[in-house]
């Protein structure tokens, strides 16, 4: 496999350094910890839960694993639940809605000093004033998890990853897929040969509305692997095979804002020497592997975001270096040259690996902030410490815009969703991803409601669906959404779905006739956006012969609903 290696730009160091200050929080000290962020009591405002381990009484040596929850109370992360004495460690954990309740639940899998022969995994509901236990199963560690909707249904499915002990088999290094039935989780044990101290991620990287795999680590028989497999209607394939890595992360952005999704590892390779590169997407799904020529970081962490408010996806790493020191840093996007530039922001704790590193608005002031755990090295009793910091930029970056224009088709039970005329004063429309909130109501995300990273979605619902509403937001590299779906604002209104309406004929070059319900109001849109001058006849017809050719989009309000129906005019 051709390797490319992405030179860093030596910009000055002083007009890319990122400032931050330690905000005192009550999160507790975690060892071999694991983190997730979400808005879980849709405040707002972003939360954390965290799994690891603690000294829990101060003599050193850690002794307990602890799981908690984390309100952000716009000042500071508070305990806000603690997630019981059968928690783990050495594992992963992840905010999800698992039941479509709109409120985040939560599934974690590990070890727990509490019973170290017998690894678990749990799920927790959220029940808007805190969280029960509604699982309690065999879970996997040195691994992770992740949650995604892999069948296109609206309902929140999830993966485990690393190893679990099989009697008459022993370790056994899979993938355990638990599709999300509504009522519960079918479990397919083995879905996909997995790995152990490494990482995956589903994510839709040739644009076609199906999550593509991408996984590295160690494999069954002690062989390390990094591959790539396209989705195919349903059937992962595998693409790419490149160099074996392991104790190694990832993470998904778009970095060159083309539209496709890249991806950030770190690892170490079967010399065990540290590897950082990005895999740059050249459009058509493909990963072309740019080794960052860096020095050695090694048990590290990684995560995505814009972290100097320029509009382009950046990535921060925390680890050890070649001599064992903690080390964090920023590498920052530079759309000018198509490189990163290597930069250690001020300000932060130098903690090392094993830890996490993510990145959040904490305060809505649209600047992404820094949770970070880890060993600090410095300290001749090595703690594990976990801290929290506040980004000091003063840097303008306005919320994004939500799309203009939203269209729908529906096709049996699939209804195919997708949006145009969204933007931001920073981050180009290629890079901006999107929450799509389904529901069988005005307002309602009893459907579906998650991140897609794509202008458009795909959902094959129950047949007893007819009619869905539906709206979008956008969300730039800084992770900030724009405003929420109003009735009264163009383009982020629930927008209804009727199959008694049909336009014709369609194409057309002079007139389209509207067939079946009386439609009250009639606005017609080009496809960048663009309000069109019509008026509806009184015979629903609608004269578009000054329109030049192409494609446009009839929003036709019905009583009080509204349906969305594409017009070419040639």
């Amino acid at each position: 496999m051709k390797r490319i290696c992405i030179l860093l730009s030596m910009l000055p160091v002083g007009l890319m350094a990122q400032n931050y200050t330690e905000i005192q929080t009550g999160m507790r000290n975690f060892y071999y910890g694991s983190a997730d962020v979400a808005d879980m009591d849709n405040d707002g405002k972003q939360d954390v839960v965290i799994n690891g381990a603690i000294d829990s009484d101060g003599d050193g040596n850690v002794d307990t694993s602890f799981n908690e929850v984390y309100k952000n109370n716009g000042t500071s992360l508070v305990p806000y639940a603690n997630l019981g004495a059968n928690a783990t460690h050495l594992g992963d954990i992840k905010f999800m809605d698992f039941d479509n309740d709109g409120l985040m639940d939560i599934i974690s899998t590990g070890l727990s000093y509490n019973d170290i022969v017998n690894y678990k995994h749990y799920r927790f509901k959220n029940t808007g004033t805190g969280f029960v236990k509604a699982a309690d199963l065999a879970g996997k560690i040195y691994g992770s998890l992740e949650a995604f909707d892999f069948d296109n249904d609206g309902k929140v499915d999830y993966a485990i990853n690393g190893t679990q002990y099989v009697e008459g088999t022993g370790f056994v290094n899979n993938l355990d897929f638990y599709r999300n039935t509504a009522t519960d989780f079918e479990l397919t044990k083995g879905w996909h040969p997995g790995t152990q101290n490494g990482s995956f991620k589903f994510v839709d990287l040739n644009n076609d509305n199906f999550l593509d795999l991408v996984i590295l680590g160690v494999a069954d028989g002690d062989n390390p692997i990094f591959k790539v497999f396209m989705n195919q209607s349903g059937t992962l394939t595998l693409s790419q095979d490149f160099t074996a890595l392991t104790s190694g992360k990832m993470e998904y952005a778009d970095f060159n804002a083309d539209g496709f999704q890249d991806i950030v590892i770190t690892g170490q390779d079967t010399s065990y020497e540290g590897f950082l590169a990005v895999l740059m997407n050249d459009g058509t799904g493909h990963l072309n592997l740019q080794k960052i020529s860096v020095p050695e970081i090694a048990d590290s962490s990684v995560t995505t975001g814009d972290v100097n408010n320029d509009g382009y996806y950046d990535f921060i790493v925390s680890g050890n270096d070649s001599n064992n020191d903690a080390v964090v840093k920023t590498f920052l996007y530079n759309p000018s040259n198509q490189n990163f530039t290597e930069n250690i922001p001020t300000g932060l704790h130098m903690l090392g690996g094993p830890g996490f590193v993510n990145l959040l608005d904490f305060d809505n002031d649209h600047h992404l902030d820094v949770l970070l755990a880890g060993f600090d090295w410095a300290d001749p009793g090595m703690p594990s410490l976990t801290k929290f910091f506040k980004n000091t930029s003063t840097e303008v970056n306005l919320k994004p815009v939500p799309p203009a224009v939203l269209n729908v088709v529906k096709t049996g039970n699939r209804f195919k969703f997708s949006w145009s005329g969204a933007s931001d004063d920073k981050t180009p429309t290629n890079a901006l991803r999107y929450e799509i909130k389904v529901g069988s109501t005005p307002g309602a995300a009893n459907l579906a409601k998650y991140v897609v990273t794509t202008p458009s979605w795909f959902l094959d619902l129950d047949p007893y669906v007819q009619n869905v509403y539906w709206s979008v937001r956008s969300i730039d590299a800084s992770k900030i959404f724009s405003d929420a779906s109003t009735q009264s604002t163009l383009g982020t209104r629930d927008v209804a779905v009727s199959s008694q309406i049909s336009i014709y004929p369609n194409p057309t070059s002079e007139k389209v006739f509207i067939k079946g319900e009386k439609v009250s109001e009639v606005e017609m849109y080009s496809m960048d956006g663009r309000k069109q001058n019509v008026v509806l006849n009184n015979d629903q017809s609608i004269n578009v012969s000054h329109l030049t050719k192409g494609v446009y989009l009839l929003k036709l309000k019905i009583k009080n609903e509204v349906t969305t129906q594409k017009l070419i005019i040639q």
